[in-house]
Order: structure tokens, then C-alpha cells, then sequence
């Protein structure tokens, strides 16, 4: 009744390790299930007692039986080292990218489970990363959303003018950000969690002047893809300039920002330039 070793594992399709929508998942268990969800939980202090936000969003979930047994439900695996190939086809609709966030992630998985006795199971699982294909775009085209001014790969670097007129007495100083904001949404509530990615200072701008400052900011290629397909779950980003202006409160402009993945492996970099005035 000794199982030393229960694993599952799969086959790559590219050097990234990601599988899209229609794409086919083969590899070796016994009996195996794909499945592909969202999850959300927080808790949050109302009065004197904590209360508890959770939600879920299931994608796809797939089964496979690889080695059927006897008539009785039997089947008897002799001593050694055993493989079971396995295929399926991820459901060809487009779905939420793979993703980690403060207080919720979207995972895709495989299980796998060998049942020797009622009370004796053996189970594995490992997780695969999905990619979906409407965060990729392909170098040398413009992409453009109606809800959001630009998009970006995550390389790039963006050059940000900003046109100051300076009327006060004193001297100011711009300073950049680029940021991140996940939201979670579970039982009508939203919670939000932002975290600073980027924070630059710019020249000073003397008193009673106007100038143009620029700045150079560079998306780490490392980010993850926005999220904008999920409904109990988002990833953002947003540029964001802000005045330190003394005894007075600081002015800012915030720009809304998407990120895509660049598909081509070995796409040349490039730089993209953004402007405003204040």
C-alpha cells in the first residue's frame, strides 16, 4: 500500500511557460482535473467586531479519468514506477491572466487524485500559468481603448512633459509615480490596496516662472499585465505628478494606464512619449 512518490506534471509549448485560450495542456497522472478560478477575501473591522468579505469566480473546470477500474471498481498497479499520459484543450474563451494581489489571486491548476481505499487518497497538484491574449499586442502597432488614453508594454519607457507656472513666491518640485491599484469586490463591497511602483523628483521650478520638466520613467519589464476581465478582482496603474508646493496643499494630475505584454520574444525597445500640461 506504499506510495513513495504522487505527482503531476505537463508539458511547456514556449520558453515562457504560459498557455492561452485553445491551447492544449498534455502530461502524465492518473486522474486529473483542470480548473482555472478567481478568489477575493479580506477582513475588515466594523464596530467592535471583524467581519469577513470573500468571493470566487470559477473559469473553467475539466475531468479526466485515465485508468478506469474492474467491475467491482478495482484495479490492481503493480510495484515500480508508473506514467498515465494525459491531453486536454483549455476552453477556447478568453479569460482572466494568472495573477497574485494583496487579498485575492486567479489561478490555474491541475489536480491530480489516485483513490486506493475510501479513507486512503492520494493527492497532487500544480499550477500553470494562463495568459490571456487580450494583453498581448504586437510591436509596431498602436493600440488604443476607449476607456483608457494609452497602453504600454512593459519595457517601455515613457517620457512625461510637464508645464509648470510657477506664480508663487517660492520654488516647487514635481515629483513622479508610478503606481499600482488592485481593487477586490465581494459582497457590494470594493476594497482597494495601491502600492507606489515608481517615485522620481523632477528639477526645481524657481519662483515666478514657467518651465517644462521632463521626466523618463521605465515600466519594469517584471510587472504584471493590467487586469480589467475579472469581476470580483482588478490590477490597475496609474502615472501620477504632484507639486511640493510649502503651506499649501499639492497639486497632482493622475493618468490611467494599461500595461500589456509584448508577444514578439525579441522585440527591439522602444520608447513611447506621453504629455500634459498643468
Amino acid at each position: 500500500m506504499a506510495v513513495k512518490h504522487f505527482s503531476v506534471d505537463y508539458k511547456t509549448i514556449n520558453e515562457h511557460g504560459t498557455f492561452s485560450a485553445g491551447d492544449t495542456i498534455t502530461g502524465r497522472s492518473l486522474f486529473i482535473k483542470a480548473k482555472g478560478k478567481a478568489e477575493v477575501k479580506w477582513t475588515e473591522n466594523e464596530g467592535q467586531n471583524p467581519v469577513a468579505y470573500s468571493g470566487k469566480k470559477k473559469y473553467f473546470s475539466l475531468q479526466i479519468l485515465l485508468q478506469e477500474g474492474k467491475g467491482d471498481g478495482s484495479e490492481i498497479i503493480s510495484p515500480g514506477r508508473h506514467v498515465y499520459p494525459f491531453t486536454f484543450q483549455i476552453p477556447a474563451r478568453e479569460m482572466p491572466s494568472s495573477y497574485m494581489g494583496k487579498w485575492g489571486k486567479i489561478t490555474y491548476y491541475l489536480k491530480a487524485k489516485l483513490i486506493r481505499t475510501l479513507w486512503l487518497i492520494d493527492r497532487a497538484k500544480t499550477e500553470f500559468t494562463y495568459l490571456s491574449k487580450t494583453n498581448m499586442i504586437i510591436p509596431g502597432l498602436r493600440v488604443k481603448c476607449s476607456y483608457y488614453p494609452s497602453c504600454f508594454l512593459n519595457y517601455i519607457s515613457i517620457k512625461i512633459l510637464v508645464e509648470i507656472h510657477n506664480n508663487s513666491t517660492c520654488t516647487v518640485t514635481p515629483n513622479f509615480y508610478l503606481y499600482e491599484e488592485q481593487s477586490f469586490f465581494a459582497k457590494h463591497k470594493r476594497n482597494i490596496y495601491t502600492n507606489d511602483i515608481i517615485k522620481e523628483r523632477g528639477d526645481p521650478v524657481t519662483a515666478s516662472t514657467r518651465q517644462t520638466v521632463t521626466k523618463v520613467l521605465t515600466i519594469p519589464p517584471q510587472l504584471p499585465v493590467s487586469l480589467l476581465d475579472c469581476s470580483i478582482l482588478k490590477l490597475e496603474y496609474r502615472l501620477k505628478v504632484t507639486l511640493d508646493v510649502p503651506t499649501a496643499k499639492d497639486p497632482e494630475v493622475k493618468l490611467p494606464l494599461v500595461i500589456l505584454l509584448d508577444k514578439s520574444i525579441a522585440a527591439e525597445e522602444r520608447q513611447q512619449e506621453y504629455s500634459w500640461s498643468k
